[in-house]
């Protein structure tokens, strides 16, 4: 049966050095939370204390009303989905899955029930007799996902399983992760330094720098909604650049001026921080801010554009390859329109 998951002033220090610093969050039951941020934030970190293998520094972690911060790994009733898939190459995918049910003492009909109804879960029921081997890199990962779950865990938890795959194999697998999630309504924490990853999957991400939390919310609200300027620069691929703040907004060094909601006093070194979807174009258009088509990239389904802005900074912007605005052509004049709300400031040289 899932359990909520709770950590209080959750510490990890080597030495003089704090990896994880008196992380305090809670996880529902029955919902998917991502650990997302950078190489060295960690996430990872705090995933080994939750799953048993790294004893904190300091804190408590409990499952539902269980204190299990010194309990050991194979009393905790987890789920762990690994970056490597971890399977046992000398093991059919039927023997790989009932592997943990067999430590459970499970045998017999309950075993062979329970291991196909975790295989019939990823569609694998069928690939029961062959070996890891003899399955792509997507399928071995379906089957590391039924082995984690086929012992009913409590708390399912998942360390960068998709890093491994192609782009479109991890997308499918967002979509099965997903479903199977929300099918079995498994509390889960999500490693991933793939901030689409944790867009895609979560009721709400916990995104970290320097070993805390810079902002927990659902996806939406760190998006739309960013805590401060570490999180706007993570989140997205934003435009920042560096000025000093007006009465009314943000002066480049070019001299160009952006209308912002300023909270600083005028003069301060402050960052703009601009999604480049809240640029928009009119082509040959006048405006406090103009500039010129430096370039542009087709990506599929959007353009980008590089703007040289009169004066010589330069910004990005980004529309749908099927808008009117898609085929500017290089050296194109434009207008640049930015609503004031869509401009975050923060102090300058602010860490990204």
């Amino acid at each position: 049966m899932s359990s909520s998951l709770t950590l209080r002033s959750l510490s990890k220090r080597y030495d003089d050095v704090t990896i994880v610093n008196s992380v305090s969050f809670d996880v529902a039951e029955g919902e998917f939370v991502s650990l997302l941020g950078p190489s060295g934030c960690g996430k990872t970190t705090i995933l080994r204390m939750i799953a048993g293998l790294l004893e904190p520094s300091g804190g408590q972690i409990l499952f539902g009303d269980q204190d299990v911060t010194r309990l050991p790994a194979n009393k905790r009733n987890i789920g762990l989905v690994f970056q490597s898939y971890a399977l046992f190459p000398h093991m059919t995918v039927y023997e790989n899955v009932a592997y943990g049910l067999r430590r459970q003492k499970v045998t017999g009909r309950e075993l062979d029930a329970r291991v196909m109804e975790a295989l019939a879960r990823v569609r694998l029921d069928q690939h029961a007799k062959r070996f890891p081997r003899q399955l792509s890199g997507g399928q071995q990962q379906r089957v590391a996902l039924a082995r984690s779950i086929a012992p009913r865990p409590s708390i399912l938890l998942f360390d960068e399983p998709l890093s491994n795959l192609d782009a479109q194999l991890r997308e499918e697998m967002q979509i099965e992760i997903k479903k199977l999630q929300a099918d079995l309504k498994l509390t889960s924490l999500f490693v991933t330094h793939d901030q689409h990853e944790a867009m895609s999957l979560s009721d709400r991400i916990c995104l970290m720098s320097g070993g805390n939390i810079q902002q927990l919310a659902t996806p939406e609200d760190v998006y739309f909604q960013p805590a401060n300027g570490f999180v706007s620069g993570f989140v997205g691929s934003p435009n920042k650049i560096e000025g000093s703040a007006t009465s009314g907004g943000v002066r480049f060094g070019s001299g160009a001026v952006i209308a912002a909601n300023v909270g600083f006093i005028e003069g301060a070194p402050v960052r703009a921080t601009i999604r480049q979807e809240d640029v928009t174009l009119r082509p040959g258009g006048v405006g406090p801010l103009t500039g010129t088509i430096a370039l542009r990239i087709f990506e599929g389904a959007n353009v980008q554009y590089v703007v040289a802005l009169t004066g010589g900074d330069e910004i990005l912007a980004r529309v749908s390859s099927r808008s009117d605005l898609a085929t500017l052509a290089k050296g194109t004049p434009v207008a640049l329109d930015i609503p004031a709300d869509r401009v975050f400031l923060s102090p300058g040289g602010a860490a990204a």
